[in-house]
């Protein structure tokens, strides 16, 4: 981060110091939160920053329109798809999705609501049974 870029609407003539003068005390703390935390990002590993990023921008999410799909169409078509596909399809797609999100940084939330939408398409009985499989083998114990 650099000081032009912090306060795009100062006088052009306006010294770096005149600048921090004319900022208010919450925005001067603003700034050092952001470029404390540029800095963080900027020293951490890849895929570190890319897991931080992901997950902070899944829980900034809103459910409105995605980026990219602004009108909606990616989703439409998908949902058209999925209506349209026989299940040998989705299963292909689906775990090859699954697959795929495995390997990007997600948000744990993100990862919460695929998860609980895969655990809503089992019967209540084979919910039972996995859960009691998993308390008998102690794998789901924390």
């Amino acid at each position: 981060m650099s000081l032009e870029n912090d306060n795009p609407g100062a006088a052009a003539t306006a010294t770096g110091a005149e600048i921090d003068l004319a900022l208010t005390p919450e925005y001067r703390l603003r700034r050092e939160w952001a470029t404390s935390a540029w800095f963080a990002l900027d020293h951490c590993d890849r895929q570190d920053v890319l897991h931080i990023c992901a997950t902070y921008l899944a829980d900034l999410e809103t459910g409105g329109p995605v980026m990219g799909d602004l009108l909606g169409t990616l989703t439409g078509d998908a949902l058209f798809w999925a209506d349209c596909a026989p299940a040998h399809e989705l299963v292909a797609y689906g775990t090859a999705a699954l697959d795929r999100l495995r390997r990007i940084p997600l948000g744990i939330n993100t990862r919460k609501r695929l998860f609980a939408d895969l655990w809503k398409a089992f019967a209540p009985d084979h919910r039972q049974a996995f859960l009691a499989s998993i308390e008998k083998s102690g794998k789901g114990s924390a």
